[in-house]
């Protein structure tokens, strides 16, 4: 029997993925993007890596701002349509966070839209923080910027039904086990498919475990962004700036 394919395989390389999510916010993107930079003392000789980067928008927009930049997915089709933007200085590989390898390294990572967490286990994600460890430069960065998993609960909405260029959502949401569940009914003409999202309900405290086990320390920790500082019941995000230590 051929071993079950993981959701965000099949998923993030449905061209449905990317029709429900299409009227995400660019000028947010832009504006969390500039911010960090200017935060976190970004200069253009700095190597990037955009960790989970899909269509590449972020990096992209990084490549822009004059920034050297790597994006890498596990979704072939969504490196694909990036690759038509490659530069000297912006590339896209297909390559797994739990087996990452570059011939250099880097001065940054980021890990952008709540890109984290869609393994099994804690385990799996430490394995993806050592490998971000493994690919940084002396005193390299990591950016995570996560759901903030309190106010995702509080509002949460079980049900809801979207009509998106013809293309008829059905979105159920539930918790269990420790993970977010959004199963996506899609009705596109006759054909019925159906997807499954599943993420961690991971919190601050897990990520402090996850750097602090794998040689990081904690710089920064914010909860939206203007990158104001993060408030646990109030915030919108979870975003963490992590040094490496060497």
């Amino acid at each position: 029997m051929a071993p079950q394919k993981e959701w965000f395989s099949e998923w993030f390389n449905s061209p449905y993925y990317h029709i429900l999510y299409q009227n995400r916010d660019e000028k947010e993107a832009e504006f969390f993007l500039r911010n960090v930079v200017a935060k976190l003392n970004l200069t253009p000789e700095k190597r990037i890596v955009d960790l989970a980067c899909g269509k590449g928008r972020h990096a992209i927009f990084l490549n822009n701002l004059g920034f050297d930049v790597t994006g890498v997915d596990l979704a072939t089709k969504s490196i694909d349509y990036a690759s038509q933007f490659e530069n000297q200085h912006l590339r896209f590989e297909v390559q797994d966070l739990r087996c990452l390898h570059f011939e250099s390294k880097f001065d940054a990572a980021f890990n952008l839209f709540t890109s984290f967490g869609y393994f099994k286990s804690l385990e799996e994600d430490q394995l993806v923080i050592q490998n971000i460890h493994s690919i940084l430069n002396k005193n390299g960065l990591l950016l995570i910027d996560f759901m903030n998993i309190e106010c995702v609960i509080e509002k949460l909405i079980s049900n809801e039904q979207k009509t998106i260029n013809n293309i008829h959502f059905t979105i159920h949401k539930w918790i269990e086990d420790g993970f977010i569940y959004k199963r996506i009914g899609v009705q596109d003409g006759n054909q019925q498919m159906e997807f499954t999202e599943k993420v961690q309900a991971l919190q601050l405290g897990h990520f402090e475990q996850l750097l602090n086990t794998t040689h990081f320390t904690i710089q920064h920790v914010f909860g939206n962004y203007a990158l104001d500082a993060f408030n646990p019941t109030g915030s919108d995000r979870l975003i963490i700036v992590a040094k490496k230590n060497d």
